[in-house]
């Protein structure tokens, strides 16, 4: 017989690991991306709840100017924005510094709390005086756009004294 010169079995060799298959290399991109992503979602709904008082706010003004446009019940308004601002200021301070105030005082903290004067004697009268009257005339619409201007003026976080909000 012809006997060929053939050579034995061979294995191949050892799988090296280096270099890395390019799924290696994406993978530590791909985790960091995912943790960029993930912190960057949590800081914005973190900023979006402390937002979100304002956003209740104003979309409750906006409800009291739809609600108040057609009847001419001006006492019932000016109740409603009054208790509308306790509210908002009892979000900012605890409630011992702000429930028992009254008049000036009152006007003050409103003012203090926003970032520039809105509430004028006009609206002092107007919070104290006019719930209590049968009838009171005034310009709603410039009453709930100064309510409108100060909830936008107010500081990003609630309640500034002790770190906690209560809901509106």
């Amino acid at each position: 017989m012809n006997e060929l010169p053939l050579r034995d079995i061979h294995l191949p060799g050892d799988v090296s690991w280096w270099p890395l298959a390019i799924g290696w290399w994406l993978l530590p991109v791909l985790v960091v991306l995912t943790l960029f992503i993930i912190y960057n979602f949590l800081k914005y709904k973190q900023n979006n709840k402390k937002l979100a008082y304002r956003k209740m706010a104003l979309n409750e003004l906006s409800n009291l100017r739809i609600e108040f446009k057609d009847e001419n019940n001006s006492i019932e308004l000016i109740r409603s924005i009054s208790t509308l601002l306790r509210r908002i200021a009892l979000s900012y301070l605890p409630r011992n510094n702000i429930a028992s105030l009254t008049g000036e005082d009152w006007l003050h903290q409103l003012n203090n709390l926003g970032s520039e004067t809105l509430f004028t004697d006009k609206t002092r009268f107007l919070l104290e005086q006019a719930p209590y009257m049968k009838q009171c005339e005034f310009n709603h619409n410039e009453l709930i756009t100064t309510c409108e201007l100060w909830i936008k003026s107010l500081p990003k976080t609630s309640n500034l004294k002790t770190g906690t909000s209560m809901p509106l």
